[in-house]
């Protein structure tokens, strides 16, 4: 596992590459712009937290997918037992599995910018190319700004051939 502290403005990041599994998603799919992200975010989540009460699942953390950028979000839950069953706007998904850059965003999550930056520098300063494809995974949330945490995962673009 490579590890590296990178600083970006006042944080440091401790960024890694590591090998990661797929996630189970339940997901609502959205679109936002930069200034509409956290709003459009919640209110993907509040569609697919009833369905998932609804049927009884075991589930962990709140999780965002870009798949692209803001033109394809998918914002849900990881399910941790049993099956969702779809419903017009509730979808199965997962995480991508692979080889990825990730790194921990401590505070405000409107900060995360700046987690994304670190990650951006190590790839450039590493030679590790991307793909369009990350990923936050929330911790716990907090009324405390200084105990949020999400995690930021970068899928990683197979290295060139020869």
């Amino acid at each position: 596992m490579e590890r590296r502290a990178v600083r970006w403005d006042a944080m440091t990041y401790s960024v890694q590459v590591e090998q990661v599994g797929s996630r189970q998603l339940a997901v609502a799919h959205g679109v936002a712009a930069r200034d509409t992200l956290g709003p459009t975010i919640i209110r993907l989540l509040d569609q697919v937290w009833p369905v998932l009460r609804a049927q009884g699942l075991k589930t962990e953390h709140n999780v965002v997918v870009y798949r692209g950028g803001l033109e394809h979000i998918e914002a849900g839950v990881e399910i941790l037992g049993g099956s969702l069953v779809e419903t017009a706007v509730v979808k199965c998904s997962q995480t991508p599995a692979g080889t990825v850059a990730t790194v921990r965003h401590t505070g405000e999550y409107a900060a995360v910018g700046a987690a994304y930056a670190a990650l951006e520098r190590f790839c450039r300063e590493q030679g590790h190319g991307r793909t369009s494809l990350s990923w936050e995974v929330y911790g716990d949330w907090s009324d405390d700004p200084a105990q949020r945490h999400m995690d930021v995962f970068w899928l990683l673009a197979p290295p060139a051939g020869p």
